[in-house]
């Protein structure tokens, strides 16, 4: 009886120790990936401001830039055309801010690096090339 009680005790024990470890590495992955996610939030603020403009109604909204190169046929050929490119290139940089933001929310509220369609944990190594993962790869994939 005694040993049986023993082994339960050792096992809780590795269990809450391990348990300390985890959240000990996910602290240290917290600050790595918040500091990775901040960083990449200012490169894509940098990157929208060449192909898009600050929407003044709402905070963080962005138009995409018309250029103005002439009044040629041939400039406003041009002009189309890099219009074009900052459309697409908006939409993929604010679509990438959206995430980011995301990401940084759930840091501040206590839910980063839980999947947001099973609310299981998502693996480091995900957190790690991802940082603004919210699906658990099994997820990712449905």
């Amino acid at each position: 009886m005694v040993e049986a009680i023993n082994l339960m005790y050792n096992s809780y024990r590795f269990s809450t120790d391990q348990i300390s470890l985890n959240l000990a590495m996910n602290q240290e992955l917290l600050a790595k990936n918040k500091v990775a996610l901040e960083a990449e939030k200012a490169r894509i603020t940098k990157l929208l401001s060449k192909v898009a403009s600050p929407e003044a109604k709402q905070a963080d909204e962005y138009a995409p830039k018309f250029p103005n190169e002439g009044d040629t046929i041939e400039d406003n050929t041009l002009e189309v055309e890099e219009f074009q490119v900052n459309i697409s290139e908006e939409a993929t940089l604010t679509d990438r801010m959206d995430k980011i933001k995301a990401a940084l929310g759930r840091i501040e509220n206590g839910t980063y690096g839980k999947c947001l369609v099973g609310g299981e944990e998502i693996d480091e190594k995900r957190l790690t090339a991802a940082p603004e993962a919210d699906t658990c790869v099994a997820h990712a994939r449905t």
